[in-house]
């Protein structure tokens, strides 16, 4: 239990470091040690990897895009280097952590309902995820194709949101739903099944 205890000290540590400093070369260094503890603790490092360079890809031309618009040139690009490896040193501890292990240690630092919330939350962004690819392919298998300009992809990805959100928030009620008829959040202290 320790270990996990150190590999979340870890990593909040440097997420705090990403978000204090402005400086290019200590947030690339950031973004590269977390990167290696992922690689020491993960599982499952390499697709994580990928749906984050995918995401990053995605995310930070817009965010440069608008930061300089908005703040200047100068600024963008720390902004956009402290936000890339913000993200990749959440990504990383999202990689290393279990299920039940994170919801062991948030549970040993929060309330039961905030960790059961955030473990949730944490848990859909996959299923959130898979459901956007399983709703492309049925999209190419009714013959819509991804278009060959880098816009063109773009937009036939922004058609995926609507039934991506209305499938997430049809899982959410039933979620809600579940919750609701077990009883949760009724006792200020979380509950067991004893056999």
């Amino acid at each position: 239990m320790w270990k996990s205890y150190v590999k979340l000290i870890i990593f909040i540590s440097l997420m705090i470091l990403a978000l204090i400093l402005k400086n290019i070369p200590v947030l690339i260094l950031i973004s590269l040690v977390s990167m290696t503890f992922a690689k020491i603790f993960s599982r499952n490092f390499k697709k994580t990897m990928i749906f984050l360079a995918k995401y990053l890809i995605l995310t930070i031309p817009m965010l440069l895009i608008l930061w300089t618009i908005f703040s200047g040139f100068d600024n963008a690009i720390i902004a956009t280097i402290k936000f890339s490896s913000l993200s990749v040193v959440s990504f990383a501890m999202i990689s290393c952590f279990q299920v039940y292990e994170s919801f062991k240690l948030l549970s040993n630092i929060f309330p039961y309902k905030f960790a059961f919330i955030i473990i949730l939350c944490v848990r859909y962004m996959e299923a959130i995820k898979e459901d956007a690819g399983r709703i492309d392919l049925i999209r190419k298998a009714r013959g819509f194709e991804d278009k060959e300009s880098f816009v063109k992809k773009i937009r036939s990805k922004m058609e995926l949101i609507v039934p991506v959100f209305v499938d997430s928030l049809l899982k959410a009620e039933d979620i809600a739903c579940a919750l609701d008829t077990r009883c949760f959040g009724i006792y200020k202290k979380r509950t067991f099944w004893k056999p």
